[in-house]
């Protein structure tokens, strides 16, 4: 057993270990420029977020580039709107606007961007999410990245945080699969793989984006990130993908039940009907469970200890540069198998074309291509 064992321990080491090298390799951000005065408008779409959206407009207000905020509210339910009046309120800069019900073939999030980029004159539009926590510097030193490498759009993978061991049991893990699947972040970095973005954090260019369609050009993708990376890459614009550091923080989910949920929504739309690399990563990320559980019942503790010994370093390392503690690697095995039970339910999702609803709208399964004619 203790052959099994240390192949079970070693093959997923090298694995969480290629991600965790894969991310010291990435580019850091340039420092950020003498700002040259504000250049850049943010658009902030809210639906039910008065838990983050006072937190999110303090640090954007903080953004020395910035020239205004738009508040863009998606038919919130709680105390969103009145929270950014209040803001409102107090600095001239932020502006809050009720957005329509999306109209049939759009997403809720694209269709309250549309709404507010309409009039936009600044130079570049900044696309938040109201649980990004941007840094002082953080625009300042995507436009030098942008500047450096001629990209016309920016994005930045946040530094994660999972506050608790249930958000500590998925998030991370998953951040490690979506990083082994992204590959060379040099790449990415340079703009060359236009299916990579997150709209957390995506700067762009008013005038590529307007030249590429605007937000209407993308009106019903559930990825709205990643869909308007690919239709500026199509438009000849290049969309940079970088790490962020310390310049981007944020906490998508609070609580076991919610990073459960979510993930099962996101991973069903990003990983598509990709069941074979479902099952791979599951079968892989409880390969040492399963060893040990088979060492322990034949009585061979030196192989039992081995194999969760190799299931707790690779845990510990995918955690790495992703803002969780590597101390949260204790909680393997139950991190991996409530990770691959998110990756089985998004999966059986898809296949079923039901998704888990968001905010209480329901999300529709991206429908495959149709079949081109033969004439």
């Amino acid at each position: 057993m203790i052959a099994a064992a240390a192949l079970a321990a070693g093959a997923v080491v090298a694995v969480a270990a290629r991600a965790a090298v894969g991310r010291l390799r990435a580019p850091a951000l340039p420092p950020a420029a003498p700002p040259s005065g504000p250049r850049v408008t943010a658009l902030l779409p809210v639906r039910d977020e008065a838990s983050n959206v006072e937190a999110c407009l303090a640090a954007t207000l903080a953004l020395p580039e910035l020239v205004a905020v738009r508040v863009l509210d998606d038919g919130s339910r709680d105390r969103t709107f009145q929270l950014a009046c209040a803001v409102a309120a107090r600095d001239r800069r932020v502006e809050v606007l009720r957005v329509p019900a999306p109209p049939p073939g759009w997403s809720g999030k694209t269709h309250a961007l549309a709404h507010g980029a309409g009039d936009v004159t600044s130079d570049w539009i900044l696309c938040l999410d109201a649980d990004a926590r941007p840094a002082p510097d953080a625009a300042g030193r995507a436009l030098a990245a942008a500047a450096a490498h001629q990209l016309d759009a920016i994005s930045l993978a946040a530094r994660q945080r999972a506050v608790t061991p249930g958000e500590a049991l998925v998030t991370p893990l998953v951040f490690g699969l979506l990083d082994l699947l992204l590959g060379d972040w040099r790449r990415a970095a340079r703009g060359d793989d236009p299916a990579i973005a997150n709209g957390q954090f995506f700067l762009v260019r008013r005038a590529a984006l307007a030249a590429s369609g605007g937000f209407e050009a993308i009106a019903g993708e559930m990825l709205d990130d990643v869909a308007l990376a690919r239709r500026l890459a199509a438009n000849g614009f290049h969309a940079g993908f970088w790490r962020a550091g310390a310049a981007l923080r944020v906490r998508m989910y609070c609580g076991l039940a919610a990073s459960f949920r979510g993930w099962r929504r996101n991973l069903a739309l990003i990983l598509g009907e990709r069941r074979a690399l479902v099952a791979t990563t599951a079968l892989g990320a409880t390969a040492p469970l399963a060893v040990a559980a088979v060492a322990a019942a034949l009585g061979d503790q030196r192989a039992a200890g081995l194999a969760w010994s190799g299931g707790v370093i690779a845990s510990a390392l995918l955690r790495a540069g992703t803002g969780s503690s590597w101390l949260w690697g204790l909680l393997y095995p139950l991190d991996a198998l409530v990770t691959s039970a998110c990756l089985a339910a998004a999966a059986r999702d898809r296949a079923r074309g039901a998704l888990a609803p968001w905010r209480g709208r329901a999300v529709p399964a991206p429908q495959p291509p149709a079949p081109k004619s033969a004439a």
